[in-house]
């Protein structure tokens, strides 16, 4: 009998990390900007994978080893330091809902599991997820001048983008050249997101 409890116990676990990974935003905006590569959506599988492996094997896991745990697959796999208190929310709900799981208490899990949005589950092989290469500098001006050529040829601008209009108003290609001017490049390891 205590066999056949802890294989409802894992199974029934492992959908409620699917749950809460399915609707962690930090990991699928860095699937989705390609911070893993192109294989960035197998990669958060498999830290999904992992995490579910981790807290299943530890018996006695605290929420600060899980947290290092993850913490240390996001920077290595996706280069990713989550800022947004994510990380220990996500820790402390794995632990939470592992003992209510070896409890039994899955009416209230399945409680309060519902309460969060509805959404696509897309950390599985066979959904696509779309992502944005990241390559070397993220910001791409080419793409930007070709952009705003029009304005430009409208206004009458031609060699004087270098230069404040008499008005004394900068121009968006005025700005966006003193701000690549400004512009430090990066440590390696690391990308900078600017918006266009």
């Amino acid at each position: 009998m205590a066999a056949a409890q802890q294989t409802d116990f894992q199974k029934n676990f492992r959908l409620i990390v699917e749950k809460i990974f399915n609707h962690w935003q930090d990991l699928r905006l860095a699937v989705e900007h390609g911070m893993g590569g192109r294989n960035g959506q197998q990669v958060a599988i498999e830290i999904m994978d992992y995490t579910y492996q981790y807290c299943v094997s530890n018996e006695n896991i605290t929420q600060g080893e899980l947290q290092e745990v993850v913490e240390e697959l996001m920077d290595q796999e996706f280069n990713t330091l989550c800022d947004d208190d994510s990380i220990p929310e996500i820790c402390r709900n794995l632990l939470r809902y592992k003992l209510l799981a070896q409890q039994n208490q899955y009416p209230q899990i399945e409680a309060e599991l519902s309460k969060l949005p509805a959404g696509k589950e897309w950390l599985r092989p066979d959904v696509k997820i779309t992502y944005t290469p990241i390559e070397g500098d993220s910001s791409s001006d080419e793409d930007m001048d070709d952009d705003d050529d029009d304005e430009d040829d409208e206004m009458g601008h031609e060699d004087e983008d270098d230069a404040p209009s008499s008005s004394g108003r900068m121009t968006r290609s005025q700005t966006r050249k003193q701000q690549a001017q400004e512009f430090v490049e990066p440590e390696d390891g690391w990308t900078t997101v600017r918006r266009k």
